[in-house]
């Protein structure tokens, strides 16, 4: 049997797997920060990091980090503008990640209500999905 440290469980909600994580943007410059709360669905199929509504990019420039342009490619091939800056995870749920936070690119892109985890952060912890009784459960 493997002992494996429990971060969290959490069922679906309307029959996707959510959570509410916790972001920080840093400005390296001036040491002046922001963070806020994002919902986000985990989702295997996205490599990257974390994507959250173009919005939150004030969040940013708020505390002068001015994201760089780029374009991604989204489902299905599409190609649109998207903005990313260096941010952390601090929090995943009420699991408190260790200062500074896991480093990460953060895309900011698009106009949902929600936002993407990704691969990229998902690596870091086993994660199980149990798709008949829609619950996440994910472990150090």
């Amino acid at each position: 049997m493997i002992n494996r440290t429990q971060i969290f469980v959490r069922p679906y909600s309307s029959g996707r797997p959510f959570v509410t994580i916790r972001i920080a943007i840093v400005n390296p410059n001036t040491y002046q920060r922001t963070a806020f709360d994002q919902k986000c669905w985990v989702d295997t199929g996205f490599d990257g990091g974390v994507h959250v509504p173009e919005f939150r990019r004030s969040e940013a420039t708020m505390v002068g980090v001015q994201p760089i342009l780029t374009t991604v490619t989204l489902a299905g091939g599409l190609r649109r503008p998207g903005y990313v800056c260096l941010a952390f995870l601090q929090q995943i749920e009420d699991y408190e990640i260790p200062s500074p936070g896991l480093e990460m690119e953060l895309l900011m892109q698009g106009d949902q209500r929600w936002g993407l985890i990704g691969l990229e952060i998902l690596r870091n912890w086993i994660a199980e999905f149990d798709g008949p009784r829609e619950i996440l459960s994910v472990y150090e």
